[in-house]
């Protein structure tokens, strides 16, 4: 093979390497055609190949509903009057927020053929709440194993805090026992680190944190002082959530941040987003989408590969996440700018020229052969 192609394939594969590092991209994606005119808080199933959301019945009474990824074969899962929110799709069951018999809002577990449908925890806490509050606290969030759940439920000083139960109901325990406000808990995929949504110190500008179960680790990991909420966990260690493109903005969107803590726009597309959701293997991604009309559509695609679509406000690496036992410890914002982008394309550029380079000399090595 001639050196000056073998110099354009090396070439080609490291751009190719380097561009596509850490992120991702939803492909072949698809918005159903589901006749319910108000629907919410749809999930998708541990394989990916179904999907739960709630929405009213003919009776207007609010119920589970479950239906392939396609949009066909739906089912409705629930039969009772209650309200519900707040759907989490585990290995085995289901859970969901209704009210429970002390009236109070409580997680309820389900098997996906709708058997076996019971109060999770039986206390006199509240364990999700409404919209119409200051903050939803968003829904539980399932262990990958299925064998425990992370939640949001007020502490002895009615605070939210998150805590975590085994998938029977016992074993009740908090997590963090710091001095702020906690929601909004998801399982990574290895099901022993949390993210979460909090306040740092006092500024009560939402923010993500990550803590593994033990409550031992805590971090910062974002500092923009834009609010945002529900957050997951998607494939390559990026966390999504939904937030806002600056604090002026109205239209809520689905971001995502990687190892490199970057913010940007997953999907770019629609007026609003929410409710993003993966399958376990993190190889599906649905999302819901709402036009400027308010119609809303469940969007399913597959994960391809590597690269988000916007880039926002570049942020430099975290600071090690410090150690805690019991108090949150402070974490110092990186420093803003694009140097870390600079450096990357700096860095690019010195590998290309230092092939470029070295080509002549393999070729004379070749031809002394």
């Amino acid at each position: 093979m001639a050196m000056g192609k073998v110099s354009f394939i090396v070439i080609f594969i490291l751009l190719a390497a380097i561009s596509t590092a850490g992120a991702v991209t939803i492909e072949n994606l698809k918005k159903l055609d589901i006749s319910e005119t108000d629907l919410w808080d749809h999930v998708l199933s541990p394989d990916g190949t179904k999907i739960a959301h709630i929405a009213y019945d003919t009776d207007r009474s609010q119920q589970i509903f479950v239906l392939n990824a396609d949009g066909t074969d739906k089912k409705k899962i629930t039969n009772d009057k209650l309200k519900k929110w707040g759907l989490a799709w585990g290995k085995d069951k289901m859970a969901y927020i209704s009210l429970g018999t002390s009236g109070l809002e409580k997680i309820f577990v389900i098997n996906p053929d709708g058997t076996d449908n019971r109060e999770l925890v039986i206390d006199n806490t509240r364990q999700g709440n409404f919209e119409r509050y200051m903050v939803a606290w968003a829904a539980p969030s399932w262990s990958p194993d299925g064998k425990s759940l992370v939640y949001t439920s007020l502490d002895e000083k009615a605070e939210p805090k998150i805590f975590i139960v085994n998938a029977d109901g016992t074993g009740k325990k908090l997590v963090l026992n710091d001095g702020f406000k906690q929601w909004s808990p998801s399982f990574g995929p290895d099901g022993k680190n949390i993210v979460y949504v909090s306040y740092p110190e006092k500024k009560f500008k939402e923010e993500l944190f990550t803590i593994d179960i033990s409550g031992t680790r805590r971090e910062q990991i974002t500092f923009d002082e834009i609010k945002k909420n529900y957050p997951v966990w998607g494939p390559d260690n990026t966390i999504l959530f939904v937030s806002y493109d600056a604090v002026t903005s109205s239209g809520e969107k689905i971001f995502a941040i990687g190892q490199d803590r970057t913010r940007k726009l997953f999907v770019d597309s629609d007026y609003k987003q929410r409710s993003p959701s993966f399958s376990q293997d993190r190889r599906k991604f649905s999302y819901a989408a709402i036009d400027v009309s308010g119609a809303l559509k469940i969007a399913v695609g597959d994960v391809a590969g590597v690269a988000l679509t916007v880039t926002t406000e570049p942020m430099t690496e975290l600071p090690a996440a410090a150690a805690t036992t019991g108090t949150a410890q402070k974490v110092e914002k990186p420093a803003k700018g694009g140097w870390g982008i600079l450096w990357t394309l700096f860095s690019i550029l010195a590998i290309i020229v230092i092939i470029l380079l070295a080509l002549p000399a393999i070729k004379d090595f070749f031809k002394k052969k």
